[in-house]
């Protein structure tokens, strides 16, 4: 499912030229203020990627651990992916602020459902990386809920509810953050038992099932 995340980070702002007159001026901080007030009342998801949709009402619960069923080690096909995962390993090459980052990193947690439902809670995920003498970190806090369709071999995601934020530091400093967010690239699959990896264009990722009482095998 980290696949499906997105990595890089958002372009810089253009400063603009606030060179005006001061009555165009005052008009302009009026028109702000009421946009703003318009704003204030609506709630939204805010979503990264071409084809991303939200359902804003929607409610996403946080994994409980252990509580969908664990599917017979001798199918390796769909049946195999229901269940919830620790990840163990992720590797991938991101463009962050023009370099080429190698970046590693574990912990978060993914479900997927019998009802077509893969959800991933990332509880201050960090995936770091070094790059011409710098060092960076990729660091997701949040829920993120998507569709899927699995065949036997690949995974393909719809409909993305996120929630929570993406922060991106370099040597120790944060550059940016912005809310949580996905792309829709399916994932190629290998899952075999307990044991589950994922593979995108420029990156892998591994996983271990998790059993009773609760914690990976």
């Amino acid at each position: 499912m980290l696949g499906s995340m997105s990595l890089t980070p958002p372009p810089p702002v253009t400063r603009r030229d606030w060179t005006l007159p001061i009555i165009a001026g005052v008009l302009a901080i009026v028109v702000v203020l009421a946009v703003c007030l318009v704003a204030s009342a609506t709630a939204f998801v805010s979503l990264r990627g071409k084809n991303a949709t939200a359902s804003p009402d929607v409610t996403v619960p946080t994994p409980a651990p252990s509580v969908l069923p664990t599917p017979q080690s001798n199918k390796p096909g769909p049946e195999c992916l229901i269940g919830d995962w620790l990840l163990t390993s992720f590797a991938n090459t991101a463009e962050i602020y023009g370099a080429n980052v190698p970046l590693t990193g574990k912990g978060s947690v993914s479900r997927y459902g019998p009802d077509g439902v893969n959800i991933g809670v990332y509880d201050n995920l960090v995936l770091s990386g070094t790059a011409g003498g710098d060092s960076y970190e990729v660091i997701h806090n949040g829920i993120l809920k998507l569709n899927y369709v699995a065949d036997d071999t690949s995974i393909r995601y719809s409909n993305p509810v996120a929630e929570g934020t993406t922060t991106w530091k370099v040597n120790g400093r944060v550059r940016n953050s912005e809310p949580l967010g996905a792309s829709l690239d399916p994932d190629t699959y290998k899952c075999q038992g307990n044991e589950l990896r994922l593979f995108w264009e420029g990156g892998a990722s591994e996983y271990q099932r998790i059993l009773p009482p609760g914690v990976p095998i």
